[in-house]
């Protein structure tokens, strides 16, 4: 009577809060009680763990789905690899460019203070012999002139003979 009682008031109360659970009146160990609770029982334990056709289908095609995405996505991870390694080669050509060019700056600033101190040399040369050969009295403004000339080497002769 009992069982009766758990079988038609409580084991639908609980599966009803609790679906897709295994709620019958036997205990646990006990042999199952003939009716329908333990038929229904048997037969949901069937199916959960025997898939249907259009279950198992349905999951074959998400695995080749995924297995595609996960094909293309290898596919543009190799991509981009190769793409980074390009960038990379291109960075080591640039630095190499780039110490290369500096090399040759530093060389050409070498030569340029060579070639200024020689042109120094020169002016004084040329304005010693001048002073030196002429006339001891020279015009302020040729003085003026010939120190500027000496002081600033960088000046175009355009730009020296402006004053």
């Amino acid at each position: 009577m009992a069982m009766e009682y758990f079988d038609e008031k409580i084991v639908p109360i609980l599966k009803r809060k609790l679906p897709g659970s295994d709620v019958s009146g036997r205990l646990i160990g006990a042999a199952p009680v003939p009716g329908p609770s333990a038929a229904l029982t048997t037969m949901q334990l069937f199916s959960k763990q025997n898939p249907s056709r259009q279950e198992v289908t349905k999951l074959q095609q998400q695995v080749k789905t995924n297995g595609a995405g996960v094909t293309m996505l290898r596919r543009e991870i190799s991509e981009l690899r190769t793409k980074v390694q390009e960038q990379q080669k291109q960075l080591q050509d640039q630095d190499q460019k780039l110490l290369e060019q500096t090399q040759i700056i530093g060389e050409q600033n070498a030569r340029l203070a060579e070639l200024e101190r020689k042109l120094r040399e020169v002016m004084e040369s040329a304005v010693g012999n001048s002073s030196g050969s002429g006339s001891n009295e020279e015009s302020p403004r040729k003085r003026r002139k010939a120190a500027e000339s000496v002081d600033c080497p960088r000046k175009s002769k355009r730009l020296r003979n402006r004053k």
